[in-house]
């Protein structure tokens, strides 16, 4: 058997393996590149190779910066604060939904729904509103504005390393490169919500209410205060590093910001090491190694005319179309960081193949896979809205797919645009 055969073989299973959900996360994603070694694909130094990476001291650095604005309350403060001045229900849809894809634009989006679901509770029973009409937006808002900023999720890395790795340094990802379309489907999701929210929302009674609205904030001002102004410094540090040469690389400014946190003891050490989420880093460690045999041994290649067959020669808009919602539909019932990890190789690939511009697909690949909407499988923000909202499986549906159309429609109008696929500059 050819190291491409095999190579797609062992990216086969690990998809079935992903959507049945059968095995452990971390156990799965080690074992890919472990297979892929004892196969003869790749050597023993590439499997760890990816552990000493940039964006994986990023993701690490960043988690715990995120834990001290949690642990110390300061997340709280902001949205009661913020959600005391909405009127009405739409109002607060569109509110919730901003201000969750905003910070989870920062800091992780379970994290950011986790701060988030008591005050929403709360402010839904000062409203006099159904929980579940909250707590849907804010996983939709908490998920869709992770596409902001390159730390926004694993997934975003990713993208970035595929992008920057496979072009050979000649294309780089800057802090706020996704923020093109980001921003825009996020303010898109949130006034779609606000408009339908009313129609398509499920609007459940909750057992749960009087218990996470009297939740309350006991932390200490002033670390709250310091850490909003580390994380603020951070980013700014990180943003300016992509036109002041003089400056550190991001993952050095965001190990800078997590060592602030810890010396002044915002939050301890011992706090530190349990923020790292180590799921998110053993999958953009571990699935590195399978995106590069794909590329090296040609799988990703064979993939790619597979697709282009299935379009007919009809062009990259309906390559990058189909690849869409294939990762989209994928999403909706395993992990959006895996689906990204498995198919941001196979964009770059169908795009390589038609001489287009890369990053337009890649980036589609990247978009789909944070559209995790529609069930309550894709994400852990989802499944943690199931009690406290008094959600079923079914109350995904009809709000998911509605959003996930808007964002199909508007990613395939948006990334076209903003990366032509016959762009001179660079091919």
């Amino acid at each position: 058997m050819t190291p491409a055969n095999i190579t797609l073989l062992i990216f086969a299973l690990a998809t079935i393996l992903f959507v049945v959900d059968v095995l452990p996360m971390g156990l799965l994603v080690f074992a890919v590149p472990v297979s892929l070694y004892f196969a003869g694909v790749i050597e023993a130094k590439e499997i760890f190779a990816p552990l000493v990476g940039q964006s994986i001291i990023l993701v690490v650095a960043m988690s715990v910066i995120g834990a001290a604005l949690f642990k110390t309350g300061m997340a709280e403060k902001i949205g009661a604060a913020l959600f005391r001045f909405c009127p009405g229900e739409r109002t607060l849809i569109f509110t919730v939904m901003l201000f969750s894809g905003t910070v989870s634009s920062f800091v992780s989006n379970t994290g950011t729904v986790a701060v988030l679901i008591p005050i929403v509770m709360g402010v839904a029973a000062a409203h006099r509103i159904k929980p579940s009409r909250l707590l849907i937006p804010l996983t939709a808002g908490a998920t869709i504005g992770g596409n902001i900023s390159v730390i926004g999720s694993p997934g975003n890395l990713i993208a970035k390393e595929t992008i920057e790795k496979f072009s050979e340094g000649t294309m780089s990802v800057t802090f706020f490169e996704y923020a093109k379309i980001g921003i825009p489907l996020l303010l898109a999701a949130a006034a779609f919500y606000a408009l339908l929210g009313p129609k398509i929302l499920p609007a459940h009674e909750s057992p749960e209410a009087e218990k996470y609205a009297s939740k309350e904030s006991r932390r200490t001002d002033w670390k709250g205060w310091f850490t909003l102004a580390t994380l603020i410094l951070t980013v700014a540090a990180m943003i300016a590093a992509d036109y002041v040469k003089s400056l550190p690389p991001m993952h050095i400014s965001a190990c800078v910001g997590a060592m602030a946190v810890v010396l002044f003891r915002v939050i301890t050490q011992k706090e530190a090491f349990a923020a790292f989420d180590l799921q998110a880093v053993f999958l953009l460690s571990f699935m590195t190694p399978l995106g590069g045999a794909m590329m090296k041994t040609g799988a990703a290649e064979r993939i790619s005319h597979a697709v282009i067959s299935v379009a007919d020669g009809h062009g990259p808009l309906l390559l990058m179309a189909i690849l869409w919602l294939t990762v989209w539909g994928l999403t909706q019932v395993m992990s959006n960081t895996a689906t990204c990890a498995l198919f941001c190789p196979i964009g770059w690939s169908i795009a390589q193949t038609l001489g287009a511009d890369p990053r337009a697909v890649v980036i589609a690949v990247l978009i789909a896979s944070s559209v995790a909407v529609c069930t309550p499988l894709a994400i852990p923000a989802n499944s943690m809205i199931l009690v406290p909202g008094n959600l079923r499986f079914k109350d995904f549906l009809k709000p998911g797919l509605a959003l996930s159309a808007a964002a199909f429609i508007l990613s395939m109008i948006l990334l076209p645009l903003l990366y032509p696929f016959f762009n001179p500059a660079s091919n």
